[in-house]
């Protein structure tokens, strides 16, 4: 009876612990003390605030930057009177003119251009007046400059809408990404404390789930953290051969690039790609960098997000062997990313989609979109305050493209954007972005364990309708990558042969084991794409969003979605 009564009252502890709610606070809104990106954190608690708005939240955002939707001329004329009376000016980013005069030569009907221009962000950096009246001066304040602008428009809801907060969306805060160790910089450095395989392992040491926050066990070799691996199976064979006339799908991947893979190395696999000779997102570090994924040559570690790219294309070529991949470079291989550079590679996206849609040669109509990145909005219960990222996402939609994203790795209830702009229901209500059915809804994915279980470090709320293998995957890694981390010993015998430890670094077998949100979502995509596959196979494959759109929405529907 005693060992039935201890039984019981487990049995009551685990069910107590299973229905605990997520933190609603992420942890890097707690623990975040250095600048990147000379960001600052929006406290809600001594923020300015405008009688009548949505509560705040606590986020981050680049301290002299703000994002403008449009070009509206009472937009541009009333940000710069309020930035003039508190002695600053606006200095616009320069591409905006070459953004504009590639708008102006697109192949586009006059309301796609018109829809475009309305779409586009630029980043405006605000600056002191070249002559100050006073020779002391405060540093600007953007958040305090965004109020005084809203309460200039009148609050017109869509003037209000054009200008934004620059935020940062990156992993190494946000971890919308990957579940990767510490920096050796911000960590453990291998000159300074115990080098992973000498010291304590979390295999043979501390246990990570008595050490440290249960969900960071993940970021341990042995524990669903990256390390290179070998993989003894076939590559994914394709049913389709080159003579084949049936359309393939196109997976659009906005990552850190596609590295060196034999998997990875064929026509259907395209690299950098560019819309009328400009290229969509950011060119690469260096060559060398590329190669390697390293950075920092003075300590010559992987960064962050080293492979990221890679790793999640062959989780989409695993899972639609016959799909096309579109290789965009969002971010490098420190995982961060302005909200301005992803506002501006989105809308690049849309273009490419238009254009592929009028028949312009090199362009070629995206099926699916992978984007593996997210932040926290400082006014979510209001999605008109979100209007610069939701406008390019919902143009997409609209023009026959699935954007699928991960849910984010805080451990956290609190709506991430993109992943809440997913349609969902709170008590049998529709909350957050409506679902229009003229156009193909946000798919957010978090991540499952191999036993089926939710990942500890997934976050969730009703917007992540998918779940998806997300922790200790297996998947393509860049074959150049052998960066300064050793193996713990070496040694060459009398016959001349290397015997050796595993080199935590060295990537040469060209796999490797990883977890990470980021990575349930792409294989969600990726699966995607083969029922898109198979429509195409029965002669259903009009890029038409007439068509396409009904047709993607339909295989959507098609998927079972988690219990609510």
């Amino acid at each position: 009876m005693a060992q039935q009564s201890s039984n019981s009252d487990s049995s009551a502890q685990q069910a107590a612990h299973v229905t605990q709610p997520l933190s609603p606070n992420p942890p890097y809104l707690r623990e975040f003390a250095e600048e990147i990106l000379n960001v600052r954190v929006l406290d809600p608690q001594t923020a300015y605030q405008i009688k009548g708005q949505p509560g705040l939240k606590p986020t981050v955002f680049v301290a002299d930057s703000l994002l403008v939707r449009g070009q509206h001329p009472d937009t541009l004329n009333t940000l710069e009177r309020v930035a003039g009376e508190a002695g600053f000016q606006l200095v616009w980013d320069p591409r905006i003119k070459q953004d504009q005069a590639l708008l102006n030569r697109a192949k586009l009907t006059d309301d796609q251009r018109s829809q475009l221009q309305d779409l586009w962000v630029a980043r405006v950096k605000i600056t002191p007046v070249e002559e100050p009246l006073e020779a002391v001066f405060k540093p600007i304040d953007t958040w305090r400059l965004l109020q005084a602008y809203r309460v200039a428009v009148g609050f017109d809801a869509e003037r209000m809408a054009d200008v934004g907060l620059e935020h940062p969306t990156s992993t190494a805060d946000v971890k919308a990404n990957p579940m990767t160790g510490v920096h050796p910089m911000t960590g453990v450095h291998p000159m300074t404390g115990v080098h992973p395989m000498t010291g304590v392992h979390p295999m043979t040491g501390v246990h990570p789930m008595t050490g440290v926050h249960p969900a960071n066990n993940y970021v341990y070799p042995g524990w669903g953290g990256r390390q290179p691996v070998n993989w003894l199976g076939r590559a994914p064979q394709p049913t389709l051969d080159k003579s084949s006339t049936v359309r393939r799908p196109v997976v659009a991947i906005l990552d850190s690039g596609i590295g060196i893979h034999p998997w990875l190395m064929d026509k259907s696999i395209i690299r950098n790609p560019k819309v009328m000779g400009q290229l969509i997102g950011i060119p690469p570090v260096s060559i060398q960098a590329d190669l390697t994924g390293v950075m920092d040559k003075l300590v010559g570690n992987l960064e962050q997000d080293s492979g990221h790219g890679t790793f999640i294309a062959g989780l989409v070529r695993q899972a639609c062997p016959d799909a096309k991949l579109l290789g965009v470079r969002l971010f490098h291989d420190n995982g961060v990313v302005a909200e301005g550079e992803l506002l501006r590679t989105l809308n690049l996206m849309v273009l490419w989609q238009m254009l592929a849609l009028n028949g312009v040669k090199g362009c070629e109509p995206v099926d699916v979109l992978s984007l593996s990145l997210g932040y926290f909005h400082e006014q979510p219960e209001d999605v008109a305050f979100d209007a610069l990222l939701l406008g390019p996402l919902a143009a997409l939609g609209k023009l026959g493209v699935a954007v699928v994203v991960s849910a984010g790795n805080e451990s956290t209830s609190r709506p991430g954007y993109p992943a809440a702009f997913a349609p969902y229901e709170v008590n049998g209500a529709p909350a957050g972005v409506p679902d229009d059915t003229d156009r193909i809804p946000v798919s957010t994915v978090g991540a499952k364990n191999p036993d089926g279980t939710i990942a500890l470090f997934s976050n969730d709320g009703p917007w992540v309708k998918y779940l998806r293998p997300g922790a200790a995957l297996v998947s393509t890694f860049p074959i150049t990558y052998n960066a300064s981390a050793l193996p713990s010993n070496a040694v060459v015998t009398a016959n001349g042969e290397t015997r050796a430890g595993l080199d935590p670094d060295n990537f040469a077998a060209g796999f490797a084991v990883w977890s990470g949100t980021s990575f349930a979502a792409p294989f969600f995509a990726g699966q995607l794409a083969e029922l898109v596959l198979k429509r195409y196979k029965a002669g259903d494959d009009s890029a038409d969003p007439v068509k396409s759109v009904p047709r993607l929405r339909k295989v959507l529907a098609a998927i079972p979605v988690r219990p609510t």
